[in-house]
This record gives structure tokens, C-alpha cells and sequence, in this order.
């Protein structure tokens, strides 16, 4: 009788990743009835839907990071450091590319990672839809280092206008999409200028100016449009510009080119508008859309391969066959990450498995640091949805994350980490200014 236990390998540690990984080591990995690994090119885990707040230093990330390996330890799985390469399905292996240190020497060489069941969770990437110029002028929020590097720009501009001694000079800030993260970024900017002038520094807010560029007529055109026109009144009170059904056709070192012939100008240039997935899963010779996204089937499965499974931002799951996909949201790949850590423990002892369903719990989009505005979904009786606004909305907004700490550390532990945040609020100032 063979002892070998069944190998899950989930790539991706992101919302949905690690969360899964996290389960699956807690239930099969702790009992011995699995040997769970996680592959992630990171070491440490930061909540994506947060990156705005990184970006803009609301968020340190030196405290509020994830160490895979620590984390690994305590909830029974295993982590393997390193970038996906490929996948060889007849052998089921997947191949991890070399690691390589700072200056570029590699410190880990081209390795193969065996699996039973191979759960791809690699999250997504903006979409610059082959716009002119966005790769070159923009930057991105793909990731946390990114974030960083506009945290950093950020900062090095605010103290350039400040200490010119022009008070006519300003710093202009364009963000293409009217999403909620773009909503969220703009807000963020302008509470951090804001909040270091309160500190002390030079840039005034007047000398601030952010516009977001939205290619509909609408930002938020995903929420009822009373939620729309809350966060645009909202914002304008802020001095924040929104640029509605302007489609940005090139971008320069100077700012964004209109379809109508208009030109913003801009200091900095972000671009967050759409997702798709990364290029390189395309060749993984898994069936892809058009956003390189992975096709799987109403139990998560790719339609090419039943032991390979996607989920979160990287698959395209239409779980009622009406052609409609899953929206790329944090709240879309936790419910999946849940869903199949039960389902894979069901297959393993045997038992039917139900398809995939989401159930929608309405949206929340942070406004700054004292209000937000988003939907609820009710939860009992008929359907329907209960819009939030104001302070009430900031408080489930901020709930969202604690959900996801919960998720990955417990709740007592969650409970412990919202008392250090307070504790480190009244030592240190509110903004990460360094």
C-alpha cells in the first residue's frame, strides 16, 4: 500500500493563494493527508485591494507584510521561493526559474516542483490596451514594489514643488481609470499631501492637482449610479478632477493625449485602468481569453487539463454559462479560494462536487480616510442591495482587510495586530514619510 501523499501546489500567493494555502495546510497539510506547497517570486504577502494605500505610505509595508516562510511554518504547508516558468502536464511538474539576487547572480538554479493537483492563483496586471507611449510614461500598481516606487515619486515631487519657492507651481497627478482603484488612489494622494503638510512640508494642497481619467461616462461604472455620483461629488470637494468619456489614445512625457485632441498634463502618470493576465500564461498550453486568462469550468478546473485549477484574477469563470465573467475583485477570488479548500477535501475522500457558485456581497470603495460609499448585499429574506455612505462605509470598508487577516492568521491573532496598529498609530506618524 502506497504512503506517498497527494501533492497540492498552489502558484500565486496573493488573496485567493494564500488564503487557500492556508486552509488546505491547516485541514490536509496539519493531519498529514496532503502535502501542501506554495510557489510564490515574493517573500512576503501584501492585500492588494491596498496597494493604493502603500503607494501613497497610509500603509508600511515592513509592518503589515506577510512573511511566506514564517507563515508557512505555522499553518502546515510548505513555501518554495521562486517564479513559474512553465508546466509539463504528462509529467505534472512545473518548472520555477532560476533565483537570483539583487545585483542579478543567481543564488538558486532552474528547479521542477512535482504535483498532484496544480492550483494556478496568479493574480492579473493592468491593461494598457497597447496605448502609445503607457509602458514607457506610466507607472503601475501591479505589485507592491511598484507601489513603492510610486510611494517614492510621490514624495520626491512633493518636496521638489514645496522647496522651489514658486507657489505658483504645482504638482500634477493623472490616473487613468475610474475604477475603484483609481477612485481609491486619488483620494489616498490627496489625503497624504494633505497630512505632510500638516507635518510640516512646503506643497500645499491647493497646489495639488489629480485628475482621473475615465474612458466612460461614468466613474464607478460598475456600482449604482447614486454611488457614482456620491464618490464624484466627494472627490470634487477634495479639488480632485474627473475627466468622464475621455479615451487616452498616447501618452508622453508631458501627460495624456485625448481621442478629442485634449492634452492633461502630468507630473506623474498612472495607469490602472482594466486587468488581463500576464502574457506568459499563454504559452502554459492551458486555453486562454482574449485577457490571457484562463479558461476553467464551473468547478474551477481548466478546460484543458481537470488536475490544473485557476483562480482569482488570473482565470475566466463563468459559472452560470451566460457568457458572463467573474469581475477580477479580492471578494471573487476569497470566495473561490474557500470553496475549492472544501472541494479539494471532498474529491480526496471521495465525494460528489457541487459547481462553483458566487454569491455577490456588494462593493466598497475607500473615499479617504474618514468615508467611503459602496453597496450591501442582503444576506436573508428577498434580494437586494442596502447603499452605504460616509463614516459607516469607512468602517466596513476597513473591516474588509481584518476579514482577510482573519482568513490568513486567525482571529485572535487579527485581534492582537488591530491592537498594534493603534498602539503604533500614537507613536509614529500616521504616513510613512522615508
Amino acid at each position: 500500500m502506497s504512503t506517498k501523499l497527494h501533492r497540492i501546489v498552489v502558484v500565486g500567493g496573493g488573496a485567493g493563494g494564500l488564503e487557500l494555502a492556508t486552509k488546505l495546510g491547516r485541514t490536509l497539510g496539519s493531519a498529514k493527508r496532503a502535502k501542501v506547497v506554495l510557489v510564490d517570486g515574493s517573500a512576503t504577502h501584501i492585500w492588494k485591494p491596498l496597494l493604493h494605500e502603500v503607494a501613497t505610505g497610509a500603509l508600511n509595508t515592513g509592518e503589515d507584510e506577510v512573511n511566506y516562510f514564517g507563515h508557512a511554518w505555522r499553518n502546515h504547508y510548505q513555501f518554495e521561493f521562486g517564479w513559474m516558468a512553465g508546466v509539463d502536464r504528462e509529467r505534472k511538474v512545473i518548472q520555477v526559474a532560476a533565483v537570483l539576487d539583487q545585483e542579478g547572480k543567481q543564488i538558486a538554479a532552474p528547479r521542477e516542483i512535482a504535483y498532484d493537483t496544480l492550483v494556478l492563483a496568479l493574480g492579473a496586471i493592468a491593461n494598457d490596451f497597447a496605448t502609445p507611449g503607457a509602458k514607457e510614461h506610466c507607472m503601475f500598481l501591479n505589485n507592491p514594489v511598484e507601489a513603492e516606487q510610486l510611494r517614492k515619486k510621490i514624495l520626491d515631487l512633493s518636496f521638489a514643488v514645496g522647496i522651489s519657492g514658486n507657489s505658483v507651481r504645482k504638482l500634477n497627478i493623472g490616473i487613468v481609470g475610474g475604477g475603484p482603484t483609481g477612485v481609491e488612489l486619488a483620494a489616498e494622494i490627496d489625503h497624504t499631501i494633505r497630512e505632510m503638510h500638516i507635518y510640516g512640508a512646503e506643497l500645499s494642497p491647493a497646489q495639488l492637482e489629480i485628475t482621473i481619467i475615465e474612458g466612460m461616462s461614468r466613474i464607478l461604472a460598475g456600482a449604482p449610479e447614486s454611488l457614482s455620483e456620491y464618490a464624484t461629488e466627494s472627490l470634487a470637494e477634495r479639488g480632485i478632477l474627473v475627466a468622464n468619456n475621455s479615451r487616452v489614445v498616447e501618452v508622453t512625457e508631458q501627460g495624456f493625449v485625448l481621442a478629442d485632441g485634449r492634452q492633461i498634463d502630468s507630473d506623474i502618470r498612472v495607469w490602472v485602468a482594466g486587468v488581463k493576465g500576464a502574457d506568459w500564461l499563454t504559452t502554459l498550453g492551458l486555453k486562454t481569453n482574449r485577457l490571457n486568462q484562463i479558461e476553467v469550468t464551473a468547478t474551477l478546473q481548466t478546460l484543458t487539463d481537470k488536475h490544473i485549477y485557476a483562480i482569482g484574477d488570473c482565470a475566466s469563470c463563468s459559472p452560470n454559462d451566460d457568457g458572463v465573467i467573474l469581475p477580477a475583485t479580492a471578494q471573487v477570488a476569497h470566495q473561490q479560494a474557500e470553496w475549492l479548500a472544501e472541494t479539494i477535501q471532498q474529491q480526496l475522500a471521495g465525494r460528489e462536487v457541487l459547481p462553483f457558485v458566487f454569491k455577490p456581497q456588494g462593493m466598497m470603495v475607500s473615499l479617504g480616510k474618514h468615508t467611503a460609499v459602496g453597496s450591501l448585499a442582503s444576506i436573508v429574506g428577498p434580494k437586494r442591495n442596502y447603499y452605504v455612505e460616509g463614516r459607516g462605509a469607512k468602517l466596513i470598508y476597513a473591516s474588509l482587510y481584518r476579514m482577510h487577516q482573519a482568513a490568513v492568521h486567525g482571529w485572535m491573532l487579527t485581534g492582537l495586530l488591530w491592537v498594534g496598529d493603534k498602539l503604533r498609530r500614537v507613536a509614529r506618524p500616521s504616513l510613512k514619510l522615508h
